[in-house]
C-alpha cells in the first residue's frame, strides 16, 4: 500500500474572486500547466493570503500547503507559506519555505524573516546578522523591509554583546537609507520605539528622549509613548 504524503485538498470555490497581482497571474498561467492546476493556485493562493490577513492562521496553512503541493518550485507560494508559518511561530518549518523562496525568486527582500528565524534557533545566529545586513544594503528593496532587518540585525547584535554595531546600525536607518522609496511613517515609528529602547539599555537617557519625542511628533497616539517621555522628562 502506498501512503501519499500530499495534503488534504482544501475546498476551492469556483467562483472565488482572484485577488493576486496581475504580474502574478500571468506568471502562473504560464508557468503552471494544465489551466486547471494554475486556476487551483490561484485560489489557494487567494485565500491562503486572505486567511493570513484576517489571522486565521490553521485555514490560510491549509491553503498554502495545497498551493505548495500543486506548484512546489513557484516561488511565490514558498514565500506565502513561509510567511504563514512564520506568524504561526513554526520557526524551523518557516526557515525552509523562506530559503527555498529566496533560491527560487533570488531575492533577500524575506532575508529579515529568515534571520529572525535562525535567532530562534539560537544556532548561527553571527550567520543572522549577515543575512539582515544583506538586505539592509540592498537598495533594490523597499525601505520598509529594510528597516524590518535593521531591527532584527540590531536586535541580534544587542544579545551577542555588540551594542555599539546595533546603536550604529540603528543610526544609519534613522540618518536615511538610500535607495528608491521612502520609508513610512509606520515604519520610522517602529524603528524610533526600537531605537529609544536600545539607547535606554545603554543608558543614554537624552538619546531615548530624543527618539521618543520624534515617534511622538510622528504618531501621538502610540501606546505608552507620552507616559514613557514624561517619566523620563520628570527623572531629569
Amino acid at each position: 500500500m502506498v501512503v501519499s504524503d500530499a495534503p488534504e485538498r482544501p475546498e476551492l470555490p469556483e467562483d472565488t474572486e482572484i485577488d493576486l497581482p496581475v504580474r502574478m497571474r500571468k506568471e502562473i498561467d504560464r508557468t503552471i500547466s494544465p489551466t486547471a492546476r494554475a486556476r487551483d493556485v490561484k485560489i489557494s493562493l487567494t485565500l491562503g493570503s486572505r486567511a493570513v490577513d484576517e489571522d486565521d492562521l490553521d485555514t490560510a496553512l491549509r491553503y498554502l500547503r495545497w498551493a505548495k503541493h500543486l506548484a512546489p518550485r513557484y516561488g511565490a507560494v514558498r514565500e506565502a507559506l513561509g510567511i504563514a508559518l512564520y506568524q504561526a511561530g513554526e520557526m524551523p518549518a518557516a526557515l525552509a519555505e523562506l530559503q527555498t523562496y529566496r533560491r527560487l525568486s533570488g531575492s533577500n527582500d524575506q532575508n529579515h524573516l529568515i534571520a529572525d528565524c535562525i535567532r530562534a534557533g539560537g544556532r548561527d545566529v553571527e550567520r543572522a546578522v549577515d543575512i539582515a545586513l544583506a538586505l539592509v544594503d540592498d537598495e533594490k528593496i523597499d525601505n520598509d523591509r529594510r528597516i524590518e532587518a535593521v531591527i532584527v540585525a540590531a536586535a541580534i547584535q544587542e544579545e551577542l554583546g555588540q551594542a555599539a554595531s546595533a546603536g550604529r546600525l540603528v543610526q544609519r536607518a534613522l540618518t536615511g537609507l538610500t535607495g528608491e522609496h521612502r520609508p513610512s511613517t509606520d515604519a520610522r515609528v517602529r524603528l524610533l520605539w526600537f531605537a529609544a529602547d536600545l539607547a535606554e539599555r545603554a543608558g543614554e537617557v537624552d538619546t531615548t528622549r530624543a527618539h521618543l519625542a520624534e515617534l511622538i511628533a510622528l504618531d501621538p497616539g502610540y501606546p505608552d509613548v507620552a507616559e514613557r517621555l514624561a517619566e523620563l522628562n520628570r527623572a531629569g
